[in-house]
């Protein structure tokens, strides 16, 4: 058998090469997903990243011996240890139900989904894009979500405490559709480096990169960044320089076997400073672009003077009450806490800002209770450029 190119040359069809081709691609691109899975940062928005990565390759239009492998090749996965095992598993079996159910049984592969090319699509400067995910996700997704759930509250897929992060991606995917975003600006959206770690919650970042690869059609993503680190709070005993919120954008990741460390480099005079301290407390939380928050542990003094902070927990915002809320840890810890208490009256974090409604302590730390108060303002909305 032999197919004609366009000169006339007849070039050998093999079978076989169009069967690893296509054994080759659903490989590659559940290889991609579990890349995906194994990065996650927020392992409760997994159902997400996997509802539109197949969103994603359902747009494709494979045949049914595409699904068959794919079905094959869950079931073997699903029999071996999985990253975010916990979170991963029922999601993945989900996953694998629904293939089984709704395209094997029924003997009806999909078609290909040809997107509608709008005769104008909106089309951002790059300078604006920053500004623009921070009013995508603090300002609209909060109001496009609470009309989400009115329209639609009713659904099973939307009850349970607090917002599913089915919603907010369903929202996400509402708004963008909504603004006709041209696919140049839909790949400006996932460029690394767009706003530091306080402007955005992350677990929303997560969710609009897995909604706008979905949109591009895209399964595969780079590996999101960790850095740069931000101050998240200091304790007003601390030893530490008057400038070191500037010293923390510097702080660089240290990858060990079994460890990471995030180093911010202090000149030598500064750790000698801080070294004259009787009773050493450094007392000092730092937060990354992943939502990790980092405690301080040492002070180096030599060839690497800088001090040294370990991972220790992740930020998560609570919405099961009236209010979103935010715990957050406080580096000051006393037996007795004699006279006033000093804690800040308004934080700002991921966006918003919040107020302080209590404190309690646990045996290791203080932890302080926040709630949400308004949106931190962005700058206006730019005014789009539109494209043919």
């Amino acid at each position: 058998m032999s197919i004609a190119t366009k000169r006339g040359v007849a070039i050998p069809f093999r079978a076989g090469f169009v069967r690893r081709t296509k054994v080759a691609s659903v490989e590659k691109d559940l290889a991609a997903l579990f890349a995906r899975i194994r990065r996650r940062w927020y392992p409760e928005t997994l159902p997400v990243l996997v509802s539109y990565w197949l969103k994603a390759v359902y747009s494709r239009g494979h045949d049914l011996a595409w699904w068959k492998r794919l079905d094959r090749l869950l079931r073997q996965a699903l029999l071996e240890q999985f990253p975010n095992g916990d979170s991963a598993r029922p999601v993945l079996l989900e996953l694998q139900a629904w293939i089984e159910e709704t395209l094997l049984r029924g003997g009806t592969p999909p078609q290909p989904q040809q997107q509608k090319q709008d005769p104008v699509r909106v089309k951002l400067d790059p300078e604006w894009v920053a500004p623009y995910i921070g009013r995508l996700l603090n300002e609209w997704l909060p109001v496009e979500v609470a009309r989400l759930l009115v329209d639609e509250g009713d659904s099973p897929m939307w009850q349970g405490e607090g917002i599913p992060v089915l919603a907010t991606a369903r929202a996400l995917e509402r708004l963008l559709l909504r603004e006709r975003l041209s696919p140049g600006t839909l790949e400006l959206l996932l460029q690394p480096g767009l706003f530091a770690p306080q402007s955005v919650y992350p677990a929303d970042a997560e969710i609009l990169s897995d909604v706008v690869l979905a949109l591009l059609g895209r399964v595969e993503a780079p590996a999101p960044p960790v850095m740069p680190a931000v101050l998240l709070c200091v304790s007003p005993r601390a030893p530490l320089p008057v400038n070191f919120a500037e010293a923390v954008r510097h702080a660089r990741l240290v990858v060990r076997a079994a460890s990471e460390e995030l180093h911010v480099p202090l000149p030598a005079t500064d750790i000698r400073e801080i070294l004259k301290e009787d009773h050493l407390h450094i007392g000092s939380f730092l937060m990354t672009m992943d939502g990790r928050w980092w405690e301080s542990q040492r002070v180096c003094y030599g060839e690497n003077d800088s001090i040294v902070y370990r991972p220790m927990g992740r930020l998560r915002i609570d919405y099961s009450a009236d209010h979103a809320r935010l715990p957050v840890p406080w580096p000051e810890t006393r037996l007795r806490w004699n006279g006033s208490v000093s804690f800040p009256q308004t934080m700002d974090l991921f966006g918003r800002e919040w107020r302080v409604s209590r404190w309690e302590e646990d045996t290791q730390r203080t932890w302080l209770h926040l709630e949400f108060l308004r949106v931190v303002p962005a700058m206006a909305r730019p005014a789009p450029r539109y494209a043919a």
